[in-house]
């Protein structure tokens, strides 16, 4: 392995002695150091928020069960962190693991697009929903109308009052 994660492994700063032997890959670097911590899977989840199988798929180095790219960067560097070693000693050093694994152990998953439904209305439609607003006016006219025949508006208001007006 690189001589950066023999270094992050060796040099933490933790109450229990380090490992003896220095490590060969990321996952059992990561696991040697909270076993030495003397942590359990759980107890690491609840402080870096990621869940103990996410966890224990780093420390057995399923990657298949892992995210990829920036999210697997962010699990190593929270777990890192939290085990008092250096992060980007970590991070380079699962790089090159990953570099000289073949492709297809590294990760089987296939990125496939989810196809969107397009319905062959959404073309035809306004940006004003004329629907509601024909809802609202005939509320409005309802209201209006309900006034009147309660006596809360006066009857010359009427349009009736205003036709009446102008034909004598």
């Amino acid at each position: 392995m690189t001589q950066e994660l023999d270094t992050a492994v060796l040099h933490t700063e933790s109450p229990a002695p380090a490992p003896a032997a220095p490590t060969a890959t990321v996952g059992q670097a990561l696991q040697a150091l909270r076993m030495a911590k003397g942590w359990s899977l759980d107890e690491v989840s609840s402080r870096i928020k990621f869940s103990s199988r996410q966890i224990q798929a780093l420390e057995n180095e399923q990657w298949a069960k892992l995210p990829s790219g920036v999210s697997l960067r962010g699990l190593i560097r929270s777990y890192a962190r939290l085990l008092d070693t250096d992060p980007s000693a970590i991070v380079a050093s699962l790089e090159a693991q990953i570099a000289a694994a073949p492709a297809s152990a590294v990760s089987s998953r296939v990125p496939r697009s989810v196809p969107v439904p397009v319905s062959a209305h959404d073309d035809d439609r306004s940006p004003v929903p004329w629907g509601w607003l024909l809802v609202i006016l005939v509320l409005l006219a309802a209201l209006v109308a309900y006034a009147f025949w309660q006596g809360w508006l006066p009857a010359d208001w009427l349009p009736t009052a205003w036709f009446s007006r102008v034909n004598p």
